[in-house]
């Protein structure tokens, strides 16, 4: 007799298989894509720093009397940012610009929150979510500032 087909132990051997792709594939595209929002936030930040850069270039009373914060609304003014990567909307309360100067070097310095995650700079000796308040430097935004979930 010439039998065509998969015994059951060639069929649980695929399936075993397969599992474990999955169990190794799953938790790492997952974190990938957690990777892509925290960087497209982050993108998000430069955009509006460079917004505050062009307000301050056309105001010479912004030059002459920082610190000036500037809102959300005032540097998405032509809306180039729609809304936060996860989907949400930024947090038009919080989110803001501060350019001041210290010894005579002009600095920016982002504090961006939305739905789901914030961008921030821990204080010292302090990991916890509720530590993250501090506003990042534009020199920092790659190197110290965390974007952590809520």
């Amino acid at each position: 007799m010439n039998k065509k087909g998969f015994t059951l132990i060639e069929l649980l051997a695929v399936i075993a298989i397969i599992a474990l792709i999955s169990l190794i594939a799953i938790p790492n595209i997952v974190s990938l894509s957690n990777n892509i929002r925290k960087d497209q936030m982050i993108d998000d930040a430069k955009k509006l720093i460079s917004n505050a850069k062009y307000l301050v270039s056309k105001s010479y009373d912004i030059r002459t009397n920082p610190p000036k914060v500037f809102s959300f609304e005032e540097l998405n003014a032509n809306g180039d940012i729609k809304n936060d990567p996860d989907g949400g909307d930024y947090d038009r309360g919080t989110s803001k610009v501060t350019y001041y100067r210290e010894n005579s070097t002009e600095k920016y310095c982002i504090y961006l929150e939305s739905e789901r995650r914030k961008i921030c700079k821990m204080s010292e000796g302090c990991d916890l979510p509720s530590c993250c308040t501090l506003c990042v430097e534009e020199d920092e935004l790659y190197s110290h500032a965390k974007v952590i979930d809520k």
